[in-house]
């Protein structure tokens, strides 16, 4: 794999051009985000990038066969599946205050390059991308962190 550099124009986020296609505004979310470098060479339609603290992460966004524009971010560390604070981080440093989802397919739909890797899906749409109910309603005054 090639080292990391920086890429010398400002890219353009995934998420921004799904936006664009749908025509709505883009998220001005910095890409990359603070922290995370883009590697040299793109992957297809999207970019693969590492963090400060070693997780890599693939991202694209592309339209699927429900006819919907997904962001797709697969994140993964060289020696171990990445935690749920590196999920987390890669969230909110790729989609910001938006839905994501980690998706457990039927075991025959698994689709990995790298057993060190978990999957992160976001609808692009004006919704913030939520497709479930709100879950976090059924008890009153519980915050998450």
């Amino acid at each position: 794999m090639s080292s990391p550099t920086r890429s010398s124009q400002k890219e353009l986020h995934p998420l921004d051009a799904g936006l664009m296609e749908l025509g709505l505004p883009i998220s001005n979310l910095p890409f990359p985000p603070k922290g995370w470098v883009l590697l040299r060479e793109r992957w297809g339609t999207g970019y693969a990038a590492v963090s400060d603290s070693n997780v890599r992460i693939i991202i694209d966004c592309s339209q699927k066969s429900d006819d919907k524009w997904w962001v797709h971010i697969s994140v993964s560390r060289a020696k171990t599946i990445p935690t749920h604070l590196d999920m987390v981080r890669v969230k909110r440093d790729f989609l910001g205050d938006r839905y994501a989802y980690v998706v457990y397919p039927p075991e025959e739909n698994y689709v990995n390059l790298n057993k060190n890797c978990l999957h992160l899906w976001a609808l692009v749409d004006e919704k913030k991308g939520q497709i479930l109910p709100e879950f976090s309603d059924f008890i009153d005054g519980v915050k998450s962190i």
